[in-house]
């Protein structure tokens, strides 16, 4: 389902950050990408999304090459991915409820079914007292939370979680794990990042330490 090899991205100076990433993650698979703060983790995952390009390497997804290649631009609407973020991912502009809905929207799915999935996305992650908030007016969590919700009403194949459980109390922490345990039990395909394997360790059936792969910095 998601195949990475050779891969390679840069770092913010154009010298090479990491080499030879290699993944194979099958249908219904659930991996690990852990790593130090600034291996890379949110990075691949972007790679792996089709948004950012890696230095060389080969990604596809569900049998579509993203790269070598033009990434998502490539495959518009027809790759069945969603992507959490950890910060972010939300336009401004836009209400709480209308960030979900967007995706869906931009897809073609019917009013009605895009409308019952957001507000059964909303109320399965508390956030239906701020929904009609702009991200700049809730908290950092509920952002978080809204990440998952856009993808958990979208109901794709493939599943990105970019520190999907980081900066939750307990009440949000334990409505996300619940999200979670239920595209497992969907047979959904995932691929998640953390710093450590926390409480997702328990779900994976592998894990990647980009650690292992980043390339040694010299020192002056």
């Amino acid at each position: 389902m998601i195949q990475i090899h050779g891969l390679a991205l840069d770092a913010a100076d154009g010298t090479l950050l990491m080499e030879e990433v290699a993944l194979s993650v099958p249908k219904g698979g659930r991996h690990l990408l852990t790593g130090s703060s600034g291996s890379g983790k949110s990075r691949l995952l972007r790679v792996v999304a089709g948004t950012e390009r890696p230095a060389r390497g080969r990604v596809a997804v569900a049998g579509r090459d993203l790269w070598p290649g033009d990434g998502a631009l490539a495959h518009m609407g027809r790759l069945s991915l969603g992507l959490a973020f950890a910060t972010g991912g939300l336009l401004s502009n836009l209400s709480l409820r209308d960030n979900i809905a967007l995706p869906m929207r931009m897809r073609g799915v019917p009013a009605q079914d895009w409308q019952d999935r957001a507000e059964g996305a909303l109320r399965r992650l508390g956030l239906q007292a701020v929904a009609g908030l702009r991200p700049h007016a809730v908290s950092a969590a509920a952002r978080k939370l809204v990440n998952l919700a856009r993808v958990l009403a979208l109901d794709p194949d493939v599943i990105l979680l970019d520190d999907p459980l980081e900066g939750l109390d307990a009440a949000d922490h334990s409505a996300a794990l619940e999200v979670i345990h239920g595209w497992v039990s969907e047979g959904k395909t995932l691929l998640a990042a953390q710093e450590e394997p926390g409480a997702l360790a328990e779900l994976a059936t592998g894990r990647l330490d980009l650690n292992a792969h980043l390339v040694p910095r010299e020192t002056p």
